[in-house]
């Protein structure tokens, strides 16, 4: 049973790293975005903001999900909902910044 739950550590243990980037990826992104409203030339902005999107599109949600399907099989009740609904809330944060990244570059025309 030890070496299970190594294991169900090691696999959360990369599901919140994927959480942390796209949590510093969407506030990078929301930080950028202001700086670039208010100066659309300014180059670092634009590396910050391009860098966060990056980010954020090479994470991807069916890895995340896979992933943690390897956890919440085993679990059920509180753990498994407080899981699912930490990943709802990770997913969404990073569809609204891409899409709010999306209207940004439309709307400077980066």
């Amino acid at each position: 049973m030890a070496m299970w739950a190594d294991n169900v550590k090691f696999v959360k243990d990369i599901i919140d790293s994927k959480y942390q980037k796209i949590d510093a990826a969407a506030a990078e992104i929301n930080d950028s975005s202001e700086a670039l409203l208010k100066d659309a030339a300014c180059a670092k902005s634009k590396e910050h903001f391009n860098s966060g999107l990056r980010t954020l599109e090479l994470v991807q949600p069916e890895e995340i999900e896979t992933l943690l399907e390897t956890i919440i099989s085993e679990l059920n009740g509180k753990e498994k909902e407080m899981l699912e609904n930490e990943l709802k809330e990770k997913i969404g944060k990073r569809t609204a910044a891409m899409e709010k990244a999306k209207q940004i570059k439309a709307k400077l025309k980066i």
